[in-house]
């Protein structure tokens, strides 16, 4: 019974938050977790949030890592936040150029913060420079995000014939060239594809676009993710979860999932920080002005 109510999200609002996790590696139940006693699953549920707050805040983060010889730098870097007070979903984008003081390195663009120590550096360095707590996070590198698409389906994106050309490049990088497409288009795209369309960052407005092609991405995969049932879902979460790098704990995984059902009517709001008109560019970063990013972010993220 707890799994089927687990899985039975109403909208749009729950499938981003289940693509979010699971594009991610974090809605699978450990083996041992499923066989906690009913009574431990309801007294999980009885918590408003894992961390037992009215906002949860989850550092999603992909890699463009291709062996195991450094972290490699965080392309995605997104704080999704859910906020149970005011019954809100939010995705907020952090950009890879933006000045950032990294505890124990210095001063260097957010994306080092990774490469050089982390997801707890980066982490650490959200919090530091936001003052924004970050609960947990999930990791990604291009290999696993590709098999995400492919799981899923492909993801149906509208692809301008400038975009072609650099996703084409990178899939040579990536030496995919079966996978080239031949012009501008709608396509489904596979999981090559999808990765190479979310580097995409010469096209438009450079890392401002890449961001929220990022986001496009992950709203395609949870709009297919309605359509599957919970033994599908299932699979695809056992499918990925052993590629993923995360420290959510199996007691909190399932006070997170007894939630589910319940954050299916929230609002849902994306963001990017720098946002407009608050940043100055200076020696090739972003330096925001904390003092308005902080206020306008903590008021998006707790209404304060």
């Amino acid at each position: 019974m707890l799994r089927k109510r687990i899985y039975a999200w109403k909208n749009r609002g729950m499938a981003l938050l289940l693509a979010g996790l699971t594009a991610f590696g974090m809605t699978a139940v450990p083996a041992f977790a499923e066989e906690q006693t009913e009574t431990a699953a309801e007294a999980a549920m009885q918590s408003v949030l894992p961390n037992g707050k009215e906002v949860y805040n989850v550092l999603l983060i992909g890699s463009d890592r291709r062996n195991d010889s450094w972290n490699g730098n965080s392309d995605v870097m997104i704080v999704m936040s859910v906020n149970a007070g005011s019954k809100k979903l939010s995705l907020t984008s952090f950009m890879r150029d933006l000045y950032a003081d990294i505890p124990g390195y210095g001063v260097h663009k957010l994306n080092y913060a990774y490469a050089a120590g982390g997801a707890k550096t980066l982490m650490e360095t959200l919090e530091d420079n936001y003052e924004l707590p970050i609960d947990n996070y999930a990791v990604v590198d291009f290999e696993t995000m590709a098999k995400v698409v492919d799981l899923v389906g492909g993801v149906e994106i509208e692809v301008s014939d400038a975009e072609c050309k650099v996703l084409n490049d990178y899939l040579t990088s990536m030496n995919a060239a079966d996978d080239y497409l031949p012009g501008g288009g709608s396509y489904v795209l596979n999981g090559n594809q999808a990765v190479a369309y979310m580097r995409i960052r010469y096209v438009g407005n450079n890392d401002y676009e890449r961001t929220q092609r990022q986001r496009d991405v992950l709203g395609v995969i949870f709009a297919s993710m309605q359509k599957l049932d919970a033994e599908q879902l299932t699979k695809l979460v056992d499918e990925i979860l052993p590629n993923v790098e995360n420290d959510i704990t199996p007691v909190d995984m399932i006070r997170l999932m007894a939630l589910l059902p319940d954050i299916g009517d929230y609002e849902l709001s994306e963001s990017r920080i720098p946002y407009d008109g608050l940043f100055t560019s200076q020696n090739e970063m972003l330096v925001p002005d904390f003092a308005q990013t902080k206020e306008r972010l903590h008021e998006e993220l707790y209404g304060e």
